[in-house]
């Protein structure tokens, strides 16, 4: 039975999503939460929708095994997939709610009322055109230009956030999207960027650079508290953090202290995700 007690799920195709539980820790610091990172397929960004789905389906089923309450989906790829067509609305299958993350941050874009804004993410999402299509229908006077990226996700998932490659890689895509349009606000359109969040700014510190983790975070407190399914406690309460990949250990580690994420956590290592979901 699910109830307030019940954990968060939160799903990425690696360690980005952990910018989702950076959010949560610091906005619902008591909820336990059970993360699934599938950094052993990582990146999505460079897969085909069909295989997105499939994979997304395996941690889906796996979470809903497990008694969560609500899934966040803190990966931008797999939230694109949930407003494709040819998918159904595949996603509302596994009888808990599950939230887009770039739905969230589109929202929150239309909010902040921005003229035109650039969106760095991965090829898939780019090609997806989920957030021109999601932003214009809320507001049509929002400009939107998009920055895909094949490697950035995949460099990351690598372990070295100081690496020559990142930084040729940021800068890189920073100087295409800004010599090309006059913007001042940028998402970070893939949960593995806000990681090197301080990288960007050092490139572009007159760029405003919009952190979506922040927006679903909010956006899960407000569907606990519609659904009357917030864990009322005490701020000081920290609770569980439970971190499944099909991957391995070292990444987590180091991206888990780039965030300042401090709550105690247990990791469990090459989780097979399709045969605990086909059980």
């Amino acid at each position: 039975m699910i109830t307030k007690h019940s954990p968060l799920g939160v799903i990425d195709s690696g360690v980005g999503g952990l910018t989702t539980v950076a959010a949560l820790s610091k906005l619902l610091p008591g909820e336990n939460v059970i993360y699934c990172g599938d950094n052993g397929n990582a990146p999505y960004g460079n897969r085909t929708g069909a295989e997105i789905v499939e994979l997304t389906s395996h941690m889906l089923r796996y979470l809903a095994n497990r008694g969560v309450k609500m899934v966040a989906v803190a990966c931008n790829t797999i939230s694109t997939t949930f407003d494709l067509p040819e998918f159904g609305g595949y996603q509302d299958q596994f009888g808990i709610p599950v939230l887009s993350i770039v739905r969230a941050a589109a929202e929150d874009v239309v909010h902040l009322r921005y003229q035109s804004v650039g969106v760095i993410a991965t090829a898939f999402t780019i090609a997806s055109r989920c957030y021109p299509t999601l932003i214009d229908e809320l507001d049509p006077d929002i400009t939107v230009f998009g920055e895909p990226s094949v490697n950035l996700a995949a460099l990351i998932e690598q372990g070295d956030l100081t690496s020559p490659a990142i930084d040729a890689e940021v800068t890189s895509h920073l100087d295409d999207l800004l010599n090309a349009h006059a913007v001042r606000d940028i998402v970070l359109g893939c949960t593995h960027y806000p990681i090197l969040q301080p990288l960007f700014e050092a490139k572009a510190p007159h760029v405003a650079f919009i952190n979506p983790a922040k927006d679903q975070a909010r956006d899960v407190r407000l569907q606990l508290v519609k659904s009357g399914l917030l864990l009322h406690g005490s701020h000081d309460t920290v609770g569980s953090l439970e971190i499944n990949t099909s991957g391995t250990r070292p990444v987590f580690d180091t991206v888990l202290n780039e965030l300042g994420i401090t709550r105690e956590y247990t990791l469990t290592e090459h989780v097979d995700y399709s045969s605990v979901s086909a059980s």
